[in-house]
């Protein structure tokens, strides 16, 4: 009997059937969950994408002050940096400065400016004037100490009494030499009164002497630091203007011309100081010249008198009468 061999398309043998329809089964239930997770994934993107898109518009839109501070502190909470911000230094700054100032008359415009410097709760340090001559005109210069809060105003006052030539100030911060000694200070004072309380204890006189050596040094510093400190508090607290007034019409600043002409004015300059000091130096010991000269010719005329008596020799002594012959 002649076998039949199925044909390629066949399935194969009934026994394998069940197997292949249940493999199809299974790879078409993965096909159906992958299907469906991509879908859900694209979704939950287009989902986050539009809430990220209304985020940012949420964002764009301006927040009021408060609004922001709240987010701030929303944002540092969230990432566990809400703690207290550290208090604020105080800075310690010693502010001076300079003016210069060009009035009709300098001594008027120093009484106005001393007037208005104790109004404003400051005091003049020092204060010069010189009167005018016939070739130079009246001046004064002052040293000001004003409140560290009030040096802009006073220099705009300034403006108001004459022409502001020139100004500067100049702002220093101490803020670490202050804060140096007063921990320098404390440190003193804590060992001070440690010292004292040795002093207090001792038993012995070797003891006592050495402990009373240690603390006049350690007082000594201790003085001489809280000395510094307060002198640093007063720069700080009472700045210092140094004011020059000069009449109008004076230059401040005379510029000097530089080049072959500069260096022959130079000369000339120094030629002409060179003579008027020679001038001064004789019109000094001239006086003394002539003093010098009355004693020179005293001096000659003792001596040329002394030489005329010794070349006259000294004066023979006078011949004694012989004795006459007895008879």
């Amino acid at each position: 009997m002649k076998r039949i061999r199925p044909a390629m398309g066949d399935a194969g043998p009934p026994a394998w059937r069940p197997f292949r329809t249940l493999l199809a089964a299974l790879t078409t239930g993965i096909l159906v969950v992958a299907l469906g997770a991509c879908s859900g994934g694209g979704a939950s993107d287009s989902d986050g994408s539009g809430a990220a898109v209304e985020e940012g518009a949420a964002q764009s839109e301006p927040l009021s002050p408060d609004g922001a501070r709240d987010a701030v502190a929303d944002a540092t909470g969230a990432v566990g940096l809400a703690e207290a911000p550290q208090e604020a230094v105080d800075r310690e700054l010693v502010t001076t400065g300079s003016a210069t100032l060009a009035v009709e008359d300098p001594f008027d415009a120093a009484e106005r400016i001393a007037g208005l410097v104790e109004g404003a709760g400051g005091r003049v340090e020092t204060r010069d004037e010189q009167a005018a001559t016939d070739h130079e005109p009246g001046s004064a210069s002052m040293t000001l100490r004003i409140p560290a809060d009030r040096v802009s105003a006073t220099l705009d006052a300034l403006g108001e009494l004459g022409e502001v030539r020139d100004r500067h100030v100049e702002t220093v911060d101490v803020t670490g030499t202050a804060q140096d000694l007063d921990a320098r200070i404390e440190a003193l004072r804590t060992s001070t009164d440690r010292l004292r309380e040795l002093m207090a204890d001792a038993d012995r006189t070797s003891d006592l002497i050495e402990i009373e050596a240690e603390l006049s040094t350690r007082q000594a510093e201790l003085d001489s630091r809280v000395s510094e400190r307060n002198r640093l508090s007063d720069e700080v607290a009472m700045s210092t203007l140094h004011v020059e007034i000069v009449a109008e019409g004076t230059p401040a600043a005379q510029a000097r011309p530089g080049g072959f002409v500069g260096g022959l004015t130079a000369g000339w300059n120094a030629l002409v100081s060179t003579f008027n000091v020679v001038v001064l130096v004789l019109g000094a010991i001239i006086p003394w010249l002539a003093l010098v000269g009355v004693v020179l010719l005293v001096v000659m005329g003792v001596r040329r008198q002394v030489a005329r008596t010794r070349a006259a020799g000294p004066t023979p002594p006078a011949a004694e009468p012989e004795p006459a012959p007895a008879e």
